[in-house]
């Protein structure tokens, strides 16, 4: 219980890490965006904890062939660790990209990364993996 307590408080450090880093150059739709990615990513990991709660208990029962994880830099079998690691680090990376971009490049790229982050949290909840 204490570990998922800890992933709780790094995934959300993660998410006052965007809000708390914004910039003056950032307008308010943009910060609104970014906390939404921000969020969808969170959901995201906490969906793939869910799968592999999930085959820890009942893989030997009645394996999961129908959810997988599929980014290749968290792996086929995901640790809590690295599923943090690499959402802090890529949503760093990310942060420091979109910062770099004039506001209306920034908006639509936003905006296309909501989307595909929406796209996925709905797809892995249609394969019950809950969030």
């Amino acid at each position: 219980m204490g570990e998922d307590k800890q992933m709780n408080k790094l995934l959300i450090l993660l998410l006052t890490t965007m809000l708390t880093a914004q910039n003056e150059k950032w307008s308010d739709e943009s910060i609104t965006l970014a906390t939404t990615l921000t969020s969808l990513s969170v959901l995201d990991a906490r969906q793939t904890f869910h799968m592999e709660e999930y085959r820890m208990y009942y893989d030997r029962l009645e394996p999961i062939t129908y959810a997988h994880e599929v980014n290749p830099l968290i792996g086929k079998s995901p640790t809590k660790d690295r599923v943090v690691m690499v959402k802090v680090l890529s949503g760093a990376l990310m942060y420091f990209g979109l910062n770099k971009m004039k506001e209306k490049n920034r908006k639509k790229a936003l905006t296309y990364l909501n989307v595909f982050y929406f796209i996925v949290v709905l797809h892995n909840a249609s394969l019950g993996l809950m969030s």
